[in-house]
C-alpha cells in the first residue's frame, strides 16, 4: 500500500498541467441560460419514400452512402432566435431548429464570418453533445462552412460576442442535414436495413489483429483515416496523405465519386473514431465514442475519373496536439504481396480488412483499378479478414509496407452474417492518379511531390512523435476542482483514454473509459476529501494522475 501511495505522489508531482486549447464550452451553460423561444420546427419527412430509395442505393459502393437529407432553411440572427445581454455587456445569440424524428443534425452556413474574440458552438437539446468551438480562424474567403453532426432532433446554434467586439458578424444558415440512420435504428421504416454505426457483423474493428506482419504498421495508419461528411447527407472515407516536403500540409485523398453533388467547402471530417472495445467479426456492436477530432471545410486540389481519385486540402492545419498521421504512398504500380484496407463502412467506427491473394491491375467501367479478386471477378475469395461496405468509398488501400496504393471505387464484397461473401472489390490505382492528366488539377504529382524529388515511394509521418513518460500532452480539461456532485473531463486528444479513481489509501472507487469528448464522473456519493484520478492512454501507454478535491 505504501508503494502505491508513493506512486501516486510521484505521478502527481511529475505531471504538468494539461493543455487548454480544446476550446470553451457554450457560455450559456455556465450562466444556466436557456432561450425561452420554441425551436423553429420543420415539417416531417416522408421516411417511406426515403427507405425505398436507400433499398436500391445502399449496396452500390460507387455511390457515397446516404445517412441524411438536406433541408433548406433560411435563418438570420437579425430576425430569428433570441439575443441575451449579460450583466457585463457580453452578448449571446441562440436559436434552436427541430427536424422531427431526426437521429442527428448538422448545419450548413452560407454566410459565415466571426470577428476576432467571438466564437460559436452547436449542441443538442439535452446538452449531452457539443461541437468543438468555431472561431475567427474558421472564417473562409467564400464565407461557407459545414459542421459535424450532433445527436437528436433539435440542434442549438449559439454565438457568443464579448462587449469589446465592434465588428459585424455573419451567421446565415442555409440548410440543415436531417440524419435518419444511426445505430440499430428504431422507428426507421425498414428495420432490415443498416444505419449509421451499424455496419455488417463480419467487419473487424481496426484495433483487432490482422497479422503480426502488419499490426505494428496499422497503429500508425489508423491515425491517417477519417470519416468524411460531405455536407449533403452523404458519407465517404478518406485519408490524410504525406507529401515530399514533409510539411504536414493537410491533404485528404478520397474517391472522385465522393464529389458528386457536394461542395468541399461544406465537408467536415472526423479522425480517430476508434472503438475502445474492439469487436472482431462478431455480432456484438462496437463500443461507441463521441469525439471532437473534427475539421470543417476543404478546397478541391485535383481529381480524375480515370482512377476515381479526389485530393482536397483542409482549410485549417491539423492542430499540433492531435494524434494523427499522414500516410505514405507508392506510385510504382508494383503488385502487392497482400493488401489492407482501413475504412468507415456505413459511417461506423473504423474497420479493417485484409486480402492475402494480392490485388492485380484491371479496368472497371473505364476506371483503372486494383482488383481484389472474388467469386464473381478475378481469382481468389475476396477478403480473408473483414470486408468493405457503402461508406467505405474513398478509403485507402495499403500495400504490405503500409503505403497507399489506391482508394476504394466499388465492388461486391459485403457481409453475410459474421462471414463475408467472398466477393471482389476495386480500388482506383494511386500510380495512375500520379500522372492521370496533363494539369495539376487532374493528377497527384504536383501536390504530393511539390519540390520535384521524383520519389516513387514515401513513408508515413506522425503528427506527434513522442511524449515524456507520466505526461499526457494535449487537449484535456478536468473541472470543477474542487467538485461537489461530478467532475467533467473534456478530452480533445485521446480516443482510447481510460481512468481509475482512487481514495487516499489506494482503494479503487471507479474506473472506465474517457474516450468521449465530454465525460462525467459522479462524486456526489463520496465523502469530502482528497482523491486521485489516474489517466492512461491505451494507444501510447502514457499516463498521468490528477488530485481531485471533493468539497461541499
Amino acid at each position: 500500500m505504501a508503494r502505491f501511495l508513493l506512486f501516486l505522489v510521484l505521478c502527481f508531482t511529475a505531471s504538468n498541467s494539461f493543455g487548454q486549447d480544446f476550446g470553451q464550452l457554450p457560455v450559456s451553460w455556465s450562466q444556466d441560460l436557456r432561450s425561452n423561444n420554441p425551436p423553429i420546427e420543420l415539417p416531417a419527412l416522408d421516411m417511406e419514400g426515403i427507405a425505398a430509395e436507400d433499398a436500391i442505393n445502399d449496396r452500390d459502393k460507387s455511390l457515397p452512402w446516404r445517412y441524411g437529407i438536406s433541408r433548406e432553411i433560411e435563418l438570420d440572427p437579425t430576425e430569428d432566435g433570441m439575443w441575451t445581454t449579460l450583466p457585463n455587456g457580453d452578448r449571446i445569440w441562440q436559436v434552436a431548429i427541430k427536424s422531427p424524428r431526426a437521429i442527428n443534425l448538422s448545419v450548413n452556413f452560407d454566410d459565415f464570418y466571426l470577428p476576432e474574440g467571438s466564437f460559436m458552438h452547436l449542441y443538442n437539446n439535452d446538452r449531452s453533445e457539443v461541437s468543438r468551438g468555431y472561431f475567427n480562424s474558421d472564417n473562409r474567403d467564400n464565407k461557407l462552412l459545414g459542421s459535424w453532426f450532433v445527436s437528436g432532433d433539435i440542434i442549438w446554434v449559439e454565438y457568443f460576442e464579448p462587449k469589446e467586439v465592434m465588428e459585424e458578424f455573419q451567421l446565415g444558415i442555409g440548410s440543415i442535414i436531417h440524419g435518419y440512420r444511426m445505430g440499430r435504428v428504431e422507428g426507421y421504416v425498414d428495420r432490415t436495413m443498416r444505419g449509421l454505426n451499424d455496419s455488417g457483423d463480419c467487419n473487424y474493428d481496426v484495433n483487432c489483429p490482422v497479422g503480426a506482419d502488419f499490426d505494428e504498421k496499422k497503429e500508425i495508419l489508423k491515425k491517417t483515416v477519417a470519416l468524411l461528411n460531405l455536407g449533403n447527407g452523404y458519407l465517404c472515407s478518406a485519408s490524410l496523405i504525406n507529401n515530399t516536403s514533409g510539411d504536414k500540409r493537410p491533404f485528404l485523398l478520397t474517391g472522385n465519386h465522393c464529389l458528386n453533388n457536394s461542395d468541399p467547402s461544406f465537408w467536415s471530417v472526423r479522425f480517430n473514431w476508434v472503438s475502445p472495445g474492439p469487436v472482431c467479426g462478431a455480432e456484438d456492436p462496437s463500443a461507441n465514442i463521441s469525439s471532437n477530432f473534427t475539421m470543417s471545410g476543404a478546397s478541391l486540389r485535383a481529381s480524375n475519373e480515370l482512377s476515381d481519385f479526389a485530393l482536397v486540402e483542409l482549410f485549417n492545419p491539423i492542430p499540433d496536439t492531435w494524434d494523427v498521421a499522414f500516410a505514405g504512398w507508392d506510385n510504382t504500380d508494383n503488385y502487392p504481396s497482400y493488401e489492407v484496407g482501413i475504412h468507415h463502412p456505413n459511417g461506423d467506427i473504423m474497420k479493417i480488412c485484409r486480402d492475402d491473394s494480392g490485388a492485380v491491375h484491371e479496368i472497371a467501367n473505364g476506371v483503372e483499378v486494383w482488383l481484389v479478386g472474388g467469386v464473381s471477378a478475378g481469382t481468389g475469395n475476396g477478403w480473408e479478414i473483414g470486408t468493405t461496405e457503402s461508406g467505405s468509398s474513398g478509403s485507402p488501400l495499403f500495400d504490405q509496407e503500409g503505403r497507399i496504393i489506391g482508394q476504394l471505387y466499388g465492388g461486391e464484397a459485403f457481409c453475410d452474417g459474421i462471414q463475408n461473401n467472398n466477393d471482389y472489390d476495386v480500388y482506383g490505382r494511386f500510380a495512375v492518379s500520379w500522372d492521370a492528366g496533363s494539369t495539376p488539377e487532374t493528377r497527384l504529382r504536383d501536390w504530393l511531390d511539390p519540390i520535384g524529388t521524383g520519389q516513387v515511394v514515401l513513408e508515413s509521418v506522425q503528427n506527434i512523435l513522442s511524449v515524456p513518460d507520466n505526461q499526457i500532452a494535449g487537449s484535456l480539461e478536468i473541472y470543477p476542482n474542487p467538485a461537489s456532485t461530478e467532475i467533467t473531463v473534456m478530452n480533445g486528444r485521446f480516443p482510447n483514454l481510460t481512468y481509475n479513481f482512487y481514495d487516499v489509501v489506494g482503494k479503487e472507487i471507479a474506473s472506465g473509459s474517457l474516450s468521449n469528448t465530454m465525460n462525467t464522473i459522479r462524486v456526489d456519493n463520496l465523502m469530502e476529501g482528497v482523491y486521485f484520478l489516474y489517466l492512461f492512454d491505451q494507444d501510447s501507454g502514457q499516463n498521468s494522475t490528477r488530485k481531485i478535491i471533493v468539497n461541499r
